[in-house]
């Protein structure tokens, strides 16, 4: 673990991040409050502390995510950070950024200003978001490089108007590669703890934080992502994928990128004079055909899921309640803690899972579920058909539903204007009546897990 210099005492960061529980939830309760911000995470853990003088109940407070993608955008984020600022009162024990995704992070970066006013004493990131880390500056660095590469690639296409430019599948992709951009801004401020004097911590699987941010009481168990060498060559997508990039003068430029096009259309002009071939209207029939291949849309959806595995995946241990927080964690990042032996005693004492990935269908393993424990489990899932169809997976969802004996909650349940509901025949259907101890609030809804 690295830590960024810290620049308030233990003593003083405890004392800013107590709040007063304002009346609507007591001193036995944990709460887990999830807010519809659209196509993205943003979740609010209350937890409760005695105060040894006997004088009012009160709550620390973490904050897990702050993002949406902008195709899936709903224009509640604002409304969302004024609630949480008058929930906490301003004060943070953890603020945990699981990966630098778009739908994860970009609230930070967005509203600046406000995360700027809060007292927050901690702030967590995965291990691979270090910049002191010479493993992760190069997967960092990697990352950037295809995600850019990508989304050149992808601009040339609209450009010279491919068949498939405008597909649901290259859709998809293109908000796939969006989801990694433009988040630098939100990883920087996250970094520097947003100037408050907070600790910054970065994190890896096996882990094991005791009394975080002051909390008594609270052990977290960090479950992923792993350093393993198997799992990190998981993450390095084909070698043989192709690359484009629309050059100054708008034509298709080939430089710095293995090249797709047969030989008889690279020219012997130097690279930085290069304006794209000169075709004949069969090769650039032939062009286009190339350019719609899935190939660099798989590549998209790999980076995409690569970003995914470095997830930030949480075990929080409180008073004997077991909370699961995965991110977007897919199956190598799940994969490395439920081949250790802990993963025995874990999954069967879960209270409460944040569904990962939104239900995608790569987020959450069978085999996971399937042992956690009967008659405890609750779960909310943050979830959006737009931009993704496929989001959440029916079969999974149906399944958590028979497992979360105690209730699973969707966000798009709330109805908000201009806001996608739900699909036809999605699972699980909405219910007149919500499950025990889910309550619904204006763009949020909450979990209240009693502790006695």
């Amino acid at each position: 673990m690295v830590t960024a210099k810290k620049t308030v005492s233990k003593k003083a960061a405890k004392k800013i991040v107590v709040s007063s529980l304002h009346g609507d939830i007591n001193a036995d309760t944990i709460r887990v409050r999830m807010y519809r911000i659209g196509f993205g995470d943003c979740f609010l853990i209350s937890l409760p502390v005695m105060k040894r003088s006997g004088s009012e109940d009160s709550h620390y407070h973490v904050l897990i995510d702050c993002g949406v993608h902008f195709s899936g955008d709903i224009n509640t984020m604002d409304k969302v950070i004024g609630n949480i600022a008058a929930i906490t009162g301003g004060k943070i024990a953890a603020l945990i950024a699981t990966h630098s995704h778009q739908d994860h992070i970009s609230g930070f970066g967005r509203f600046s200003e406000k995360f700027s006013q809060f007292d927050i004493d901690e702030v967590w990131l995965p291990w691979c978001e270090n910049p002191a880390d010479p493993l992760a500056l190069k997967l960092q660095r990697k990352h950037a490089a295809l995600a850019e590469m990508l989304d050149e690639h992808f601009n040339a296409q609209r450009t010279i108007n491919a068949p498939a430019a405008n597909t649901p599948q290259r859709n998809a992709a293109v908000a796939a590669v969006v989801n990694l951009s433009g988040n630098q801004k939100a990883l920087l401020l996250l970094r520097s703890g947003f100037d408050v004097g907070a600790e910054v911590r970065y994190l890896g699987a096996g882990e094991v934080l005791r009394d975080p941010a002051a909390i008594e009481g609270l052990t977290v168990r960090v479950l992923g992502p792993p350093r393993d060498q198997q799992f990190l060559s998981k993450m390095n997508p084909p070698k043989d994928q192709r690359y484009l990039r629309l050059g100054a003068g708008g034509g298709v430029n080939m430089d710095n990128a293995l090249r797709p096009f047969p030989a008889k259309w690279i020219t012997d002009t130097g690279v930085e004079n290069y304006r794209g071939p000169v075709l004949t209207a069969a090769e650039k029939e032939e062009l286009k055909e190339v350019l719609a291949d899935t190939d660099l849309d798989n590549l998209a959806f790999a980076l995409d899921q690569v970003k995914n595995n470095t997830s930030l995946v949480t075990l929080f241990v409180f008073r004997g309640k077991y909370l699961l927080f995965p991110g977007d964690a897919q199956y190598g990042n799940w994969k490395w803690w439920l081949d250790q032996e802990e993963a025995e005693d874990i999954l069967p004492r879960i209270s409460f899972l944040k569904v990962a990935h939104h239900g995608s269908h790569n987020a959450t393993p069978k085999d996971a579920l399937e042992r956690m424990g009967e008659g405890q489990l609750a779960a909310m899932v943050s979830t959006q058909s737009v931009p993704w169809q496929s989001i959440p997976r029916v079969p999974l969802m149906r399944r958590l539903s028979e497992k979360a004996t105690n209730g699973v909650v969707r966000s798009d349940w709330l109805a908000i204007d201009d806001a996608p509901a739900p699909l036809a025949h999605t699972e699980p259907p909405m219910p007149k009546k919500l499950p025990a101890n889910f309550r619904k609030g204006a763009f949020w809804y909450d979990y209240l897990l009693k502790l006695k």
